[in-house]
């Protein structure tokens, strides 16, 4: 018999292997993925409420950076004083009822003072002239005794001489002229100014444009049409 050399056999003895190292710090759990469509929906909110909020502090009535409310201008700029509207002139400068209103003129007339001249009626929207006696006229305009001269029909106290030099009179101050220095015949020359009253009660500035003895001669006529007393 053997001797009993110990306790029981133990494994049979090798290369030592070591045993697998184990980390200290397991790794933590991932999360699940996020599907596809939520990132799609991610995408398309943000600029959708990002526009919104543009359109809401960007339209009128809101506030600006001082804390007060911008007025709003319904698009349109706003006028500076200085290219402001001109101011419109008051209503008893438009011309309207009370007011002498021009009939004809001022514009140049054309006559032949030869002999007993032109007779001209004024009372019309243009001049009539004309070589023979006409019915109405208010002035002949004529040289027959060789001087030019100024004659109403009816030696009606109709002819107003004014000063050679001057502005032009108007309406009312014409009619004046004629209250005061009426008379019904007058020499005239070149730059002479007259004011004349005619037989239908319109009123008629002339200036003698020019008288020559024989021939053509011009007078300038501004002719008003009163208004009712």
């Amino acid at each position: 018999m053997s001797a009993y050399n110990g306790g029981p056999a133990g494994p049979p003895q090798g290369p030592h292997q070591p045993y697998p190292s184990q980390s200290p710090h397991p790794h933590p759990p991932q999360s699940p993925q996020q599907p596809r469509w939520a990132w799609w929906v991610v995408g398309i909110v943000i600029p959708v409420v990002g526009i919104l909020i543009t359109v809401l502090v960007s339209r009128p009535g809101s506030s600006d950076g001082d804390g007060k409310a911008a007025p709003a201008s319904g698009g349109r700029p706003s006028a500076s004083p200085s290219s402001s509207t001109p101011a419109q002139p008051p209503a008893s400068a438009t011309p309207g009822a009370g007011t002498a209103q021009v009939l004809y003129g001022p514009a140049d007339v054309a006559a032949d003072v030869t002999n007993s001249g032109s007779y001209i009626e004024l009372d019309t929207s243009q001049p009539v002239v004309s070589g023979s006696s006409v019915k109405g006229a208010d002035v002949i305009f004529g040289a027959s005794l060789g001087d030019p001269t100024l004659f109403v029909p009816g030696s009606a106290s109709n002819l107003a001489p004014l000063p050679a030099s001057g502005p032009a009179p108007g309406a009312g101050e014409c009619a004046e002229s004629v209250d005061r220095n009426g008379t019904y015949t007058a020499d005239v020359k070149r730059g002479d100014r007259f004011c004349l009253l005619t037989d239908q009660g319109h009123v008629a500035y002339l200036r003698v444009v020019t008288a020559p003895g024989t021939g053509q001669g011009k007078l300038n006529v501004t002719v008003w049409n009163m208004p009712a007393a």
